[in-house]
């Protein structure tokens, strides 16, 4: 097939995934006004992403099951369709319960996507340039976060709810057509992709067992859940309300999550590239990286200086693409027959580790503000972000914990690094 073929493939499936992230993220500056809408606390809203997250890590498996199965053409489309209806329902949702089961369905949505696009990239790019290119397209793909930072969050202020998360519907209708016209499964995988059902079992059985899954999914959990957390819901309301920041600083804060990966994301891929058994070595740097700067942030009294806040993002936005080591890890490590599978497993990690933080803070501030520690009067704190948000910090230091004792598996297992 011509290049102008596979470029055409390739920028559907970045389509698509841009469109979600503008799906996934759009939560992420409609905080404030979910809680106007739906009067509810921080734990309540905290449900509305976490229910999404949940939802999409837990169909991680099956979605990369499928995916081995059905092949990546029609997981796009049908993950467009999915993500367009729940924010649809979000949209007209009158009642918060029902706005969580909308956005339940986006997470269901959502889970199809990038891994397909994962596949693509490697159907269609030979060898060691899929690893340059998973790391352009995911950052080409996470500019949908400019989508729902600065065009939606505009239209949410002055159109309204309804009119906003219904035009980000309309948006994925759009993406789903064009991964119709133009995406193709690449020849040579059919035969992959049409597995029996009972061979999908085998080879999920083979990767839960793989020290390599594992590997891969702990770098995923250890590195992604901080940014992701920052950009989903915590972020805008720790920023405006908690430092008192102008909300458009907050939203230029925001999108330069984008930028970082575009500097960091080709460094990033070509250590790689070259010096394969030093990605260990990148995964605890820059996790040490972060937990400094939320450090710096936490061990700083009262509202802290601008250039620290600037200095939290640029740090915690690198664990974006870094956490794509993780399917450089799977690439080299197992068989293209079940990576479908495994990186559906691989890429559960990062959501579970943003899922789990996110819920816990949302748990901490309630409490907090319920015990009278701090003052109460609007909903969210400096001081108490201060408390519950360090709590990111041991689930990341879990994960670094359980990626090293993966490592030392596959290496005994015989493959190294």
């Amino acid at each position: 097939m011509g290049k102008t073929r596979v470029r055409l493939i390739l920028g559907a499936s970045v389509f698509a995934y841009f469109v979600t992230v503008v799906e996934r993220s759009s939560m992420g500056v409609a905080s404030l006004s979910a809680t106007d809408r739906f009067q509810v606390s921080a734990a309540s809203l905290s449900t509305l992403t976490v229910a999404q997250l949940l939802v999409y890590a837990v169909m991680q498996v099956p979605a990369g099951i499928l995916l081995d199965r059905f092949g990546p053409r029609r997981l796009i489309i049908a993950g467009s369709l999915i993500t367009g209806m729940g924010n649809l329902i979000v949209a007209v949702s009158p009642l918060f319960p029902v706005a969580v089961i909308g956005r339940a369905i986006v997470g269901f949505g959502d889970a199809f996507v990038f891994i397909s696009m994962i596949r693509l990239i490697n159907s269609w790019i030979p060898g060691s340039r899929a690893t340059r290119y998973t790391q352009l397209f995911a950052n080409l793909g996470q500019l949908g976060q400019l989508g729902s930072a600065i065009p939606f969050a505009w239209l949410l202020g002055f159109a309204g709810w309804a009119p906003a998360f219904g035009s980000i519907s309309a948006l994925a209708l759009v993406a789903a057509s064009v991964a119709t016209l133009f995406i193709r499964d690449d020849p040579k995988q059919q035969q992959v992709t049409m597995i029996p059902g009972p061979m999908l079992a085998e080879s999920f059985r083979l990767n839960w067992r793989d020290a390599h899954t594992w590997k891969a999914f702990w770098v995923h959990f250890t590195l992604q859940s901080s940014g992701s957390l920052f950009i989903l819901l915590w972020g805008y309301p720790f920023l405006v309300q908690g430092e008192l920041v102008d909300k458009g600083v907050a939203t230029a804060l925001l999108s330069s999550f984008v930028f970082i990966g575009f500097f960091v994301g080709p460094i990033l891929s070509h250590v790689c590239v070259t010096h394969p058994q030093r990605r260990h070595v990148l995964v605890t740097s820059i996790y040490s990286a972060m937990v400094f700067a939320w450090l710096l942030i936490f061990l700083t009294p009262g509202r802290n200086p601008l250039w620290q806040l600037v200095l939290l993002v640029l740090v915690i936005g690198l664990g974006g693409p870094a956490s794509m080591i993780a399917f450089d890890y799977s690439r080299t490590t197992i068989s293209e027959s079940r990576i479908g599978s495994a990186n559906g497993i691989i890429n559960s990690g990062g959501f579970v580790a943003t899922f789990s933080s996110m819920f816990l803070i949302g748990m901490c501030l309630d409490l907090i503000r319920d015990l009278g520690l701090v003052d109460n009067r609007q909903l969210y704190n400096l001081d108490a972000f201060k408390l519950a948000l360090p709590l990111q910090l041991f689930i990341m230091s879990l994960g670094l914990f359980f990626f090293y004792r993966s490592r030392r598996a596959a290496i005994a297992a015989g493959i190294g690094k």
